[in-house]
């Protein structure tokens, strides 16, 4: 474990030690027991909830609990502090029951006033709950239940004690406080400072002469006369050598060397205070001998200590060192082995990318207006936590594919260098600059299935050139992809500078990908099925759920499917309960049309441009400015002091397409005007063709999300170029910001099935929804007429459309060929008029080759053509009925 991080962990251990120190001491039982007035405890209501928990569990034996944190914490500091943490930690757990137990049966009347400060009368005495449970009175006979008293039930008081005392001694030994060596080194201490300079070096001798092996001698071979051989494997010391350039005294002693074994070192490094100052760096160079040797190598490291030094500790092997022979403090000397040259490798690549920015801190949940019934918002700890990442096999893969890159490109005869390369969770850019001035950039477009070759991978993309750069981008995927979570994108979110914050992914160098829906102001997502359509979908959906309430924002969701969405039913956001009936779905928005209209002729009323600043006026503010006007808040229908967004969510819009296409005139109608109105459309389809992804639609949906699709001319349709069609899938997708045409490739966030129950049952337990009913009427009528007012309504003033409804009862026949026969009209039209029949609830759906059935009568008809206010003339044969006239025809 590092020293700087062993160190915080103790600091901050240390401060929850203090705080639950303090908790205890202003603990008393009026600060949880609903008291008036209540107390107050140093830490608030959680240090007093926390202080009674402890307390009432493990009584006085509590204040062990801090002690223990305290150092547990400060034990990592030291050199072996983190060995036997487990343990440790296990046998202090153990250690507090037990202490409890014999608190439990100290007598009470020496902590008379401890009793009644933390009122442990009623929590069973000192030892709390445990040391009742322990130690504690035995019930009596008579009683049925078990009350306590689990040692003493069968062990006595006596019994109990010694068991309990043998136990905490066990704890104590696996704890290991080696609290006699303590007490050893403060005897030594106390007698040293007694006895003063003297005693301690007297003490120091007494230990020295103990180790025996450290006043021993070291053996000097004289040095051989001029001429003479030196030994075989002797090297002359630097003793000898400075005892040769001084005249030999015959009287004198030769000066010897303090030598020393290695059990008696390794007993001193044990012995703190025996070490010298440089013994660290002394063993340190023994070790690098050691591994010289052991190596094979001939000479190593380990120079002479100094002669100042109290007691020299030498190896009798450092004499053959370079270091010994020159009496200085030189570096080891390298081997043949070290000497050879490493492997040329490439310099760490610079990232291209920005730092990511700072993660903001997530504003704390807030309660919203009274009238929305205090609506919470959900925690982040509703979502799973970041993994982690080994950035040292990413450094070495980016490396890698450099070199690979730039061979790729040198085999065709292109030079370039890779300057630059940005690490995302699922893809890398690598910038690369042309090595000639004079290369045209198009040369380089096109190598894409070239480097998938040489790296072994797809879904490489080249953006030539990079937006406001001067080199050209090359998107390769990693080897070992990383997943993007939602959690750390929702912390690193600032929702107060968004209206409808969007969650969406992470780009291609890591930074997050995120959107204002109502700056979008629609969205079109595309994709094939499986590529992560329906996953970006829902984090969407919870994006929004996340940062905004139901007061703020409402769904309504069409979900052709019938299960994509159904889960989130009954969420407080909803208009309607999820749409799953198709026949309804274009009564929905329709009905969005009109509340379209309906907000804007209100804004038009009190004078402001948008929602965002109808909101903003405030009621008095409003009613004023509607006085003025002669009107007032119950003149508007369905108009409200403060209206909420409306985000109309429309999945798999082909299907919806397939069964009525007048949904596209009421889509366009939304797209186009519902922007200051406070709508906004997400529209999601895995059919991206020219027929659905229409031109009006694109150009009123420009913020585009493509996934991967089948070929280059759907990617073409979504965003206008290719590219999607080589993606990787599984959430790879291309994104279109709004009001610019540079695609942004990023990985799309992964929201799991637990984490979106989990945020959908947090949004139920804050209320129930509050659905429109006009809604559900209104579409009823919308179905029936066609769309009442608007642009669904023609056909009730189209006379041709009347002659077919009249043939088809006259002659007991339909379709288009039908139709286009008897009327002599186009074969378009003729469709448009079954598809009305069939929108009308007239006729049946298409079975096969068989008719369609007709589904109602004649006088439903006419009673149709009536509630629509169209009026005829009584002698019209066009509206008598078929019958009357001489019965049903054929043709």
């Amino acid at each position: 474990m590092n020293r700087g991080l062993a160190v915080l962990i103790a600091v901050a251990s240390t401060v929850v030690a203090i705080a639950l120190l303090l908790a205890f001491i202003s603990y008393q039982p009026d600060q949880i027991q609903g008291a008036s007035p209540t107390g107050s405890n140093l830490l608030g209501p959680a240090g007093a909830w926390i202080a009674y928990h402890v307390i009432s569990s493990w009584g006085l034996a509590a204040v062990l609990l801090p002690i223990a944190l305290a150092g547990l914490g400060w034990s990592l500091t030291a050199r072996d502090g983190y060995t036997h943490l487990p343990r440790r930690a296990t046998a202090l757990i153990l250690l507090l029951p037990i202490l409890s137990g014999l608190v439990h049966l100290l007598p009470e009347t020496g902590f008379q006033n401890l009793l009644l400060r933390w009122d442990m009368q009623r929590l069973h005495g000192l030892g709390g709950n445990f040391g009742w449970m322990l130690v504690g009175p035995v019930a009596p006979p008579e009683q049925p239940e078990f009350a306590g008293g689990i040692l003493r039930r069968y062990l006595d008081q006596g019994g109990s004690l010694l068991v309990l005392i043998l136990a905490a001694l066990g704890c104590l030994a696996l704890v290991q406080l080696h609290i006699l060596a303590g007490m050893q080194r403060a005897w030594r201490a106390a007698r040293n400072y007694r006895n003063g300079r003297g005693g301690a070096r007297s003490d120091r001798n007494d230990r020295s002469d103990r180790g025996g092996s450290r006043t021993a001698s070291a053996v000097v071979t004289p040095r051989p006369a001029r001429g003479e051989a030196r030994p075989p494997g002797r090297v002359t010391s630097g003793t000898d050598l400075r005892r040769a350039s001084t005249p030999v005294v015959p009287s004198a002693q030769p000066p010897q060397r303090a030598a020393t074994n290695m059990q008696d070192l390794v007993r001193r490094i044990q012995d703190d205070e025996a070490v010298p100052p440089d013994a660290a760096d002394l063993v340190e160079r023994i070790r690098r001998r050691r591994e010289a040797l052991a190596s094979g190598d001939s000479v190593a490291a380990a120079p002479a200590v100094p002669s100042q030094t109290p007691e020299p500790v030498v190896s009798s092997s450092a004499h053959s060192s370079p270091a010994a022979l020159s009496g200085t403090d030189t570096p080891p000397v390298r081997s043949e082995r070290a000497n050879v040259p490493p492997e040329p490798s490439r310099a760490p690549l610079p990232s291209a990318a920005a730092p990511l920015p700072k993660p903001q801190p997530r504003p704390k949940p807030r309660k919203q207006d009274a009238d929305s019934g205090g609506y919470n918002l959900p925690p982040v700890e509703l979502l799973d936590n970041v993994p982690l990442r080994d950035d040292a096999k990413h450094e070495q893969e980016k490396n890698s594919t450099a070199q690979a890159i730039e061979s790729t490109f040198a085999n065709f005869g292109i030079k370039v260098s890779v300057v630059a390369a940005s690490r995302g969770p699922v893809i890398t850019m690598y910038e690369i600059e042309l090595g000639d001035a004079g290369m045209r950039v198009g040369k380089v477009e096109g190598f894409e299935k070239d480097l998938a070759l040489k790296l072994g991978t797809e879904g490489i993309r080249i953006v030539a050139p990079l937006p406001n750069k001067k080199t050209i981008g090359i998107e390769v995927p990693n080897r070992v992809k990383e997943a993007v979570v939602m959690r750390d994108l929702v912390e690193q979110t600032d929702a107060s500078q968004m209206i409808l914050p969007l969650i969406l992914g992470r780009d291609v160098v890591g930074n997050p990908m995120l959107g204002d829906l109502a700056k979008m102001p629609h969205l079109l997502v595309a994709g094939a099925t499986g590529t992560g359509k329906s996953v970006c979908m829902n984090a969407m959906i919870c994006s929004i759920l996340l940062f905004r309430g139901p007061n703020e924002v409402k769904f309504i969701m069409v979900d052709p499917k019938m299960v994509e969405l159904a889960g989130y039913e009954d969420i407080p956001h909803l208009l309607t309960p999820p749409i799953t009936d198709m026949t309804k779905a274009h009564a929905a928005l329709e009905w969005a049309c009109r509340c379209m209209d309906e907000r804007y002729f209100a804004l038009r009323l009190v004078g402001v441009r948008d929602l965002k600043a109808y909101n903003e006026l405030g009621e008095a503010e409003i009613r004023n400015r509607l006085a003025r006007k002669g009107k007032t808040l119950e003149d508007l229908p369905g108009i409200e002091v403060r209206m909420p967004l409306i985000v109309v969510l429309v999945d798999e819009y082909a299907d919806l397409m397939m069964v009525n296409k007048e949904v596209e005139k009421s889509i366009i109608r939304l797209t186009q005007k519902s922007r200051a109105a406070g709508i906004h459309v997400i529209l999601t389809t895995q059919r991206p063709s020219a027929d659905v992804v229409t031109g009006l639609i694109k150009s009123n949906l420009p913020a585009r999300i493509c996934f991967r699709v089948a070929d280059k001319s759907n990617s073409r349709v979504v965003l206008d170029s290719g590219g999607a069609e080589n993606l990787l899938g599984r959430g790879d997708l291309l994104y279109l910001p709004p009001g610019s045409n540079a695609l942004v490739r990023g990985q799309g966030v992964w929201v799991k099935d637990s984490e979106i129950e989990a945020i959908i049952e947090h949004a139920k337990s804050q209320g129930r929804p509050q659905y429109d009913e006009n809604i559900c009427s209104a579409g009823a009528v919308a179905m029936v007429s066609g769309g009442g007012n608007g642009t669904g309504s023609e056909w009730v003033s189209d006379r041709g459309f009347h002659e077919a409804v009249q043939s088809m009862y006259r002659y007991n026949r339909s379709g288009a060929d039908f139709f286009r026969r008897k009327l002599n009209i186009g074969y378009n039209k003729a469709t448009s008029y079954v598809e009305q029949l069939e929108d009308l609830g007239f006729l049946g759906p298409q079975k096969g080759t068989s008719a369609r059935e007709v589904l109602r009568s004649w006088d439903d008809w006419v009673e149709l053509l009536k509630a629509q206010g169209h009026t005829w003339d009584e002698e019209d044969e066009l509206y008598h009925d078929p019958n009357a006239m001489g019965g049903i025809g054929r043709e």
